[in-house]
């Protein structure tokens, strides 16, 4: 191997280490879990069948929420961190039916973050608003896990 490219290795080797280092060492001065990432969520509504969301949470605190049912939008919203491991999330989907709109879904929850399995659960409260007034709520609880970057496998 000549020079150059030898002096090309060590150059990507040397950012390779230093990106590694870098957010190694971010996430071990935090002793919180971290929320940033998207998550596969399971809404158990008390007294319903469960339904899988897909939640994104980003770094700033807003989080974008997708749901099978085409009457609702994506929903749009906020996040804070409470205290160590745990957060409250408030966001809003709006409601049509068949592209009629009809109004909107606010859902508050409360979660506590579990870094040993890269979870988190707790309770929820979805309002039905409609013309400005909450027309019926429901409660329940969720269950999420990180989406975690997979190796891709040949296909057969």
């Amino acid at each position: 191997m000549n020079s150059k490219k030898i002096s090309t290795a060590l150059v990507i080797l040397a950012i390779a280490t230093t990106i590694t280092l870098t957010s190694t060492q971010s996430r071990a001065g935090s002793s919180d879990p971290q929320l940033e990432g998207t998550w596969e969520v399971t809404v158990m509504p008390s007294g319903g069948d469960p339904i899988v969301d897909i939640a994104t949470f980003m770094k700033g605190g807003g989080l974008i929420n997708t749901d099978p049912d085409p009457n609702l939008s994506a929903g749009l919203g906020t996040w804070v961190r409470t205290g160590g491991n745990r957060i409250a999330v408030t966001f809003v989907h709006f409601l049509s039916d068949a592209g009629a709109p009809l109004g909107t879904l606010k859902v508050r929850a409360e979660q506590t973050l579990d870094s040993t399995t890269d979870t988190f659960s707790g309770p929820f409260r979805t309002d039905l608003v409609i013309g400005g007034s909450v027309v019926q709520s429901f409660c329940g609880t969720v269950e999420a896990r990180r989406i975690s970057v997979e190796p891709l496998q040949p296909c057969p």
